[in-house]
């Protein structure tokens, strides 16, 4: 493209001026200024759509805040790449942190890689990968491997976080690397079972999901736009 566009903006404004017999310094810098600010104009532009966008969350427990969560969303064309970055300190018997990292890369619609790492006050509890291989993907838990029967994801609970889904629609899961169902509960209020027994809510608000309700055996959080 850019190649393309030298070309056009020395025909455009170059070329005429070379071509004129009283050519001056001055009569040449005016077109060579043009061309340049279409160029700045052109860069600024490329710069503006691959730029990262941050949704901030608040994550809550008994309606206090216990931790923050950040969104990374980049877009590059047909490209997407997500990071999921949060922090939770709370307190049971004992004081507990959880660090989780996550991302995602789809290209043109199609997951090219997921991870997840998790920490609990410092160890790793989770550490997983899934990678398109050809006509299959590959997904690695702590270090070891194996072949999922698919051959195509299109979408896993990182995106669910920016966009509203579909109801009864099969999305990947990351962490347990298989596909769980999305059940509509109420208007832009989805459901999902997870094959430990617990279950999540998403909530959404004009597209974007503002809260997700995290039902587990043993506490229930929140996690809401900041």
């Amino acid at each position: 493209m850019i190649p393309a566009l030298l070309i056009w903006l020395f025909k455009k404004y170059l070329a005429p001026a070379l071509k004129d017999k009283h050519i001056t310094p001055l009569t040449f810098a005016m077109p060579l200024k043009k061309a340049a600010t279409l160029l700045a104009l052109l860069y600024f532009s490329s710069a503006l759509m691959a730029q990262e966008q941050i949704t901030k969350y608040n994550v809550l427990h008994s309606g206090k805040i216990v931790g923050h969560m950040d969104l990374y969303q980049k877009h590059e064309g047909d490209d997407l790449s997500l990071k999921m970055i949060s922090q939770v300190k709370m307190r049971f018997i004992m004081s507990v942190q959880v660090d989780i990292h996550e991302e995602s890369t789809f290209q043109k619609g199609k997951l090219i890689s997921s991870s997840i790492y998790r920490k609990v006050n410092g160890k790793e509890k989770a550490n997983r990968q899934t990678r398109a291989c050809g006509d299959c993907y590959q997904a690695v838990t702590d270090g070891k491997s194996k072949q999922l029967d698919q051959k195509y994801i299109g979408a896993n609970l990182m995106l669910l976080y920016c966009r509203e889904p579909d109801n009864n629609a099969q999305i990947y899961c990351d962490n347990f690397q298989q596909f769980l169902q999305v059940k509509q509960v109420s208007p832009h209020v989805y459901r999902i079972d997870l094959p430990d027994g617990n279950y999540n809510f998403y909530s959404y608000t004009n597209g974007v999901c503002s809260k997700v309700d995290i039902h587990h055996s043993l506490y229930t959080i929140q996690i809401q736009l900041a």
